[in-house]
């Protein structure tokens, strides 16, 4: 859209092109539409905020296209991911998301600043009539810090005064030491361990307060706490079974969770077998499950509370702060709540950032933060701890450069030299950025991980040669046991764990940077050069489930990989010990899965990761978070492929929200 088309299509809103001050409003207005900033149905919203307010109060002392500029900054800041818009911010994003600032145009700089002054700011004032009481949903509210939309100041009032009611509340009283240490000890690959001191304290702290949160980056054994935890609190007696929920955001995450946590009872040492048979029984859900029905109208409220002793939150960095409302609002009296999550991560994709702020407010009695990483290593390790303390010296020092060259390129993907493993790599795609130089390096990963053939070529005398995941899944033959039964069988393990090897993830979904575009590039070269009207019609194709759909066992984020079946072609997905089957033609909605966003990829693992930035160094999603969630998928070694200036802008750029939750 251009910004003449959006100025005309504002006017159809009603917002004044004369008078003082209303030319620049427009225009600012319509720069920002033009840039996709705002939507239509934004200022729609906004229209009918403004209509009824002039209706309710046809005297209000505020001017329309200021109200329509302000309301137009609330807007943009909670599409940022904060709860509320701060005093002093306004006119700042209204010129980033019209692209004026930096100097890009001076002179509507000066006019974008004087106009919210004069006439935005001033609309906010009257609008929440400066005391923080509410008329409408549609109104505002302000405090001291700044205003906040009616929905969202409820919501991050209710957080905040619940978790500091939780957390204020009294002891329930230690947990018998000769349990908690029974139940902190596990068989590793080669010899027994026990879990270490910060481990340890957090089975404490769970056993004698009601909120607790247990923060941690990769590998720091949080899954192995929770089994810790469940084993500790049942042997006590505290719960049963049938008392405790384990929850999760997304349907993906809540069932890894279930998985994670019967592996670990399996290496658990001396656990009685009627607790141990009790655990294994036990599924992760999604809160949306666990609170029944769907937001608002949830089955469960505090009018009617949830039956449980123990809720028991996974990957809660993902939890908005709506969300968190009704799972505090639902939890009965004296049940005690566990938030597990990497503070570090990206926070959730609408408003709030729950567990930062929970982190950063309360003390070690209510925080118990992992720090010692079993598995996460090396100069990968370094290098995470770099990109989230901004830490330009040591990043360069823990990342390698990868030459132009493609074979060296490709071989430092294969080899397992302790210089090429463990660590983080950058691939510079040149100041040019052109789609085709990262595409070559795409399809360069997906043939050497198998994920594609290898051609033909005449002039070396080589034919064509099968990808590892190909392969494999042709080896899981039409009458393999899974498609009886579900049985993990041995061809089975060997597929998955080869779908495993390798994931590209983007920090953007469209665009030849993108998830859509990168998947599109790959599958047109499985299918010889054409885009295919169906893509699942080969095996060995990667697919990731994008809604829940209970009757079938599948759940968005779920990962799984085509194969030919008894009756046609079938994706299996992987369910711990058990294999979940499912035809092609009764998939729920779905993608491919060569390559999947940097969001969807959280909670994940995969021994290799590709991390492909945008070309755009002013997109806002390149920043600190997206970097650290990315590279710290990766169990082995993780690229990154982009222009170093698209990095160099990802690694200054932190994720600051302002979010409101605070402890009383």
């Amino acid at each position: 859209m251009t910004v003449e088309e959006a100025e005309r299509r504002l006017g159809l809103f009603g917002i004044p092109a004369e008078g003082d001050g209303a030319e620049v409003v427009r225009d600012i207005l319509a720069r920002i539409l033009a840039r996709g900033a705002l939507s239509l149905s934004d200022m729609q919203s906004a229209r009918d905020v403004v209509e009824h307010l002039q209706s309710k109060d046809p005297g209000a002392p505020f001017k329309k296209d200021g109200l329509y500029l302000f309301l137009a900054a609330m807007c943009l800041s909670l599409k940022e991911g904060n709860t509320f818009l701060r005093i002093g911010k306004g006119a700042d994003l209204l010129k980033k998301a019209g692209h004026m600032e930096d100097g890009h145009d001076a002179a509507h700089n000066i006019l974008a600043d004087a106009c919210w002054v004069k006439h935005a700011q001033a609309a906010g004032d009257v609008l929440a009539k400066g005391d923080g009481q509410l008329v409408t949903c549609r109104d505002v509210a302000k405090d001291e810090r700044g205003w906040f939309f009616t929905r969202v100041w409820d919501s991050v009032k209710a957080v905040s005064d619940r978790l500091s009611e939780m957390a204020g509340e009294g002891d329930f009283g230690e947990l018998p030491e000769e349990i908690v240490s029974k139940s902190v000890l596990f068989n590793g690959k080669d010899a027994q361990y026990s879990l270490n001191d910060e481990q340890q304290q957090a089975v404490r702290t769970v056993g004698n307060r009601r909120f607790t949160v247990v923060t941690g980056g990769p590998g720091t054994g949080k899954t192995t706490v929770v089994c810790a935890i469940l084993r500790a609190l049942m042997e006590s007696k505290v719960v049963t079974a049938e008392d405790v929920a384990l929850v999760a955001p997304t349907g993906r995450a809540g069932q890894r969770m279930g998985e994670s946590i019967h592996d670990q009872c399996e290496a658990a040492v001396g656990m009685p077998p009627e607790i141990k048979s009790q655990i294994k029984e036990m599924s992760g859900a999604t809160i949306h499950t666990t609170l029944g029905g769907l937001p608002p109208n949830w089955t469960y409220t505090k009018e009617n509370k949830l039956p449980y002793k123990l809720v028991i939150v996974d990957e809660s960095s993902m939890v908005d702060v709506h969300l968190m409302k009704a799972l505090l609002e639902a939890l009965p009296d004296q049940c005690r709540l566990v938030l597990l999550g990497d503070k570090d991560q990206l926070p959730s994709v609408d408003a709030g950032a729950v567990l930062g702020d929970v982190v950063a407010n309360y003390d070690e009695r209510t925080v118990v933060e992992l720090k010692e990483s079993i598995r996460f290593t090396g100069k990968l390790a370094d290098c995470a701890r770099a990109v989230n303390g901004g830490n330009k010296a040591l990043f360069e020092k823990s990342v390698k450069a990868l030459p132009v060259a493609g074979e060296i390129w490709t071989e430092t993907l294969s080899s397992e030299d302790e210089e090429n493993v463990n660590r983080v790599f950058h691939y510079d795609i040149g100041e040019s950025a052109k789609p085709d130089d990262c595409h070559k390096r795409v399809l360069e990963w997906v043939r050497n991980y198998g994920l594609l053939h290898v051609p033909a070529d005449a002039a070396k005398g080589t034919a064509r040669v099968d990808g590892l995941l190909v392969v494999a899944a042709k080896a899981v033959g039409t009458d393999n046991a899974v498609f009886k039964d579900g049985t993990k069988t041995d061809e089975v393990a060997a597929l998955f764990k080869q779908l495993n090897q390798s994931r590209i993830l983007t920090v953007v979904r469209e665009g030849p940077f993108g998830a859509v575009g990168i998947n599109d590039l790959v599958i047109t070269e499985r299918f010889g050069g054409r885009r295919p009207a169906n893509p699942l019609s080969k095996v060995g194709v990667p697919v990731i489930v994008t809604r829940n759909t209970r009757e079938r066992n599948l759940w968005n984020g779920d990962i799984g990989v085509t194969v030919r079946g008894p009756d046609g072609m079938t994706v299996l997905f992987p369910r711990g010990k058990k294999v979940a089957v499912c035809p092609v033609g009764l998939l729920p909605e779905h993608e491919l899965a060569y390559a999947m966003t940097v969001h969807k990829s959280q909670g994940s693992e995969f021994e290799n990761v590709m991390v492909v930035l945008p070309n755009d160094v002013d997109h806002p999603l390149l920043n600190r978070q997206i970097v650290y969630t990315g590279i710290t998928r990766a169990k082995k070694r993780a690229v990154l492929v982009g222009t170093k200036a698209a990095l160099d802008t990802a690694l200054t750029r932190k994720v600051e929200r302002d979010t409101g939750i605070n402890r009383h």
